[in-house]
């Protein structure tokens, strides 16, 4: 199907993002579910509806349930990994108010690229199991490594060097 590769727009990923989620409350969900998770009216949620039925990521028809196909629930997965991720990391990391967070998360989930989501999760990763507790912020470069001989295992190494060449 031809419309099925077009990119979503983040209006389409939300309303995957709020299916899944009800789907994974009630098993399935209905227009009105989907527009009290979006905190729309019903009636605006039918267009989206047909959209993404016909790129194939829903099952929908008129007054039924709807529910994701695996290929939408894939795509649902991935918004809310990288709402989490990045919400942790605005939390955890930049110690962020948890609204505020979730909030900028929300919005960033659908912008964020590939390489950088990959690149903040091994970050948040490394930062939650550094044994040594010793990340230090620099304003020059961010967080790093402080630990004198940058020798742990499991610090990311081009941080590590890129701290050492700023020296």
């Amino acid at each position: 199907m031809a419309s099925a590769k077009k990119p979503l727009t983040e209006s389409l990923e939300m309303y995957l993002k709020a299916i899944y989620t009800v789907e994974k409350k009630k098993k399935a969900a209905r227009v009105t579910d989907i527009a009290a998770e979006l905190g729309v009216m019903g009636s605006s949620v039918t267009a989206a509806l047909r959209s993404l039925r016909d790129r194939e990521l829903i099952n929908y028809s008129p007054y039924d349930i709807i529910t994701l196909t695996d290929a939408g629930e894939e795509i649902a997965q991935e918004v809310v990994r990288k709402y989490a991720t990045l919400r942790d990391f605005f939390v955890k990391v930049l110690g962020m108010d948890e609204q505020r967070a979730e909030e900028d998360a929300c919005h960033m989930e659908h912008r964020v690229s590939p390489e950088l989501f990959e690149r903040l999760t091994r970050f948040v990763e490394y930062y939650e199991t550094c044994p040594h507790e010793k990340v230090a912020w620099n304003e020059e470069i961010g967080y790093f490594c402080a630990r004198p001989d940058h020798r742990c295992e499991q610090c990311p190494r081009p941080l590590v060097k890129l701290h050492m060449n700023k020296r």
